[in-house]
């Protein structure tokens, strides 16, 4: 019976995920959020790194489109560029703060939190490249 138990017990060890970043890496990078709405937007325009912050709504047809393109930026950029997505309704107060009047918008911040460029609704990969560009990240 206890081979049984010991044998159950390993099963579930190996087989229950582990969330990212759970291992003793302290390093920042070593935990990288999947959903892009669970970041802080003042954190992310505190540590030094350019930021892009779409402000959206999960229901809204433009914003579904423009989430895999945040999503592969995301990846894409990892380290170099904080991305998110910040939830109109859930922030009324962000929204607010930042002047939102149509979904999706898209602030992009420079390293200092200092606003750069606001573009509204569907931002392509493509344009989002130039103005990235123009501040360094290719």
């Amino acid at each position: 019976m206890s081979k049984i138990l010991l044998l159950l017990l390993l099963l579930s060890i190996l087989i229950i995920p582990l969330p990212l970043g759970s291992g003793c890496s302290s390093s920042a990078d070593a935990y990288i959020e999947k959903d892009l709405t669970k970041i802080p937007l003042e954190q992310s325009l505190h540590n030094g790194k350019p930021t892009l912050a779409d402000f959206g709504w999960r229901n809204c047809i433009p914003c579904k489109k423009m989430k895999p393109v945040l999503e592969e930026l995301a990846e894409k950029q990892r380290g170099r560029l904080n991305v998110l997505i910040v939830e109109v309704y859930d922030h009324e107060d962000l929204t607010n703060q930042y002047g939102i009047k149509a979904i999706p918008t898209q602030i992009l911040f420079d390293s200092q939190g200092k606003e750069l460029v606001r573009h509204l609704g569907y931002w392509s990969p493509e344009e989002m490249a130039l103005e990235l560009k123009k501040i360094g990240i290719n």
